[in-house]
């Protein structure tokens, strides 16, 4: 019969609504009014069972919890001079809710637009849109939009598309990691 399914296929059927349930019981929004974010999830679990692999999980430390406690001054300031630690010119744009951008980096061959936010929720795309554009008004040659949290898959579509480099907070905390070694041994 046409349009009927096969009893061969009920079991991917199957498996594929039980992911799907667990996306869902996942990642649906927090129960505290205005956060939304990612619950624990097993997703990931899930996903090792059937491909063997770490799928989702952080390989890096996590970002310092100092960064909570901060106010976006104080996190600008020390993201401020993790970057002049790696070698670039920081100059911090006036305040604006314009354009979305908070540091100008400068090295001798190019200028980075980059965007700070110091958030638990996924950044989503309207902070890419916004970097963008801030991007062509500061005419700088990239733009870098860093989180201590992680990005939406439409941020992470949009920022492919626009050029827009994402760091989240893994690789953030990655760029930590790496500066602390570099202090010790320059210690040493």
């Amino acid at each position: 019969m046409r349009g009927m399914i096969a009893w061969s296929h009920l079991p991917a059927l199957i498996a594929v609504g039980a992911a799907l349930l667990v996306v869902y019981l996942g990642f649906r929004g927090s129960t505290r009014t205005g956060e939304v974010g990612a619950r624990s999830s097993s997703f990931p679990r899930l996903l090792e069972g059937v491909f063997g692999s770490k799928v989702g999980r952080r390989s890096k430390g996590s970002v310092p919890e100092r960064f909570g406690r901060m106010g976006a001054a104080e996190f600008e300031a020390e993201i401020s001079g993790l970057l002049r630690g790696f070698g670039y010119v920081v100059r911090p744009t006036p305040p604006s809710n314009i354009h979305d951008v908070d540091l100008i980096l400068e090295t001798t061959s190019r200028r980075v637009a980059v965007q700070l936010k110091r958030w638990t929720a996924p950044v989503g795309d309207r902070s890419v849109y916004g970097l963008f554009a801030g991007r062509i008004h500061h005419s700088t040659d990239e733009a870098w939009l860093i989180t201590t949290s992680r990005f939406t898959p439409k941020a992470v579509r949009l920022a492919r598309t626009t050029g827009v480099r994402l760091v989240d907070g893994a690789e953030l905390a990655g760029w930590l990691e790496d500066r602390s070694n570099a202090e010790v041994e320059r210690g040493s």
